[in-house]
C-alpha cells in the first residue's frame, strides 16, 4: 500500500466518520492521531471482532454444566464451546 493509497482511505474514513458523527469526526480522529498517530495498525476484520466477543461471552456464561445450552445459544457444536472455554 502506498502513501497515496493511505491518503485515499483516510479521506473516505474522515468523510464516513463527518456523516455518522458530525463535528465529533475531528475529535475522533485527533483522538486516534494523539493515541496511535505514527504507529503502523492493522485492524481486524469485523467476523474477528464477532467472534471474539461471542467467545468472551461464552467462557463468561459457562458455568461447567451447560455447554449444550451454550452450544445451542450460539449455534456451535458443544465440541467448539469446550474448546472456547478451554482457551484461556
Amino acid at each position: 500500500m502506498t502513501r497515496g493509497d493511505n491518503a485515499e482511505i483516510l479521506a473516505q474514513l474522515y468523510d464516513r466518520l463527518h456523516r455518522e458523527f458530525g463535528r465529533l469526526a475531528p475529535v475522533i480522529i485527533q483522538v486516534y492521531a494523539e493515541e496511535v498517530g505514527g504507529l503502523r495498525l492493522t485492524f481486524p476484520d469485523l467476523q474477528t471482532l464477532y467472534r471474539t466477543e461471542r467467545n468472551r461471552r461464552i467462557r463468561v456464561e459457562f458455568d461447567g454444566a451447560n455447554t449444550e445450552e451454550l452450544a445451542i445459544k450460539y449455534r456451535l457444536k458443544k465440541r467448539q464451546v469446550r474448546r472456547i472455554v478451554q482457551e484461556t
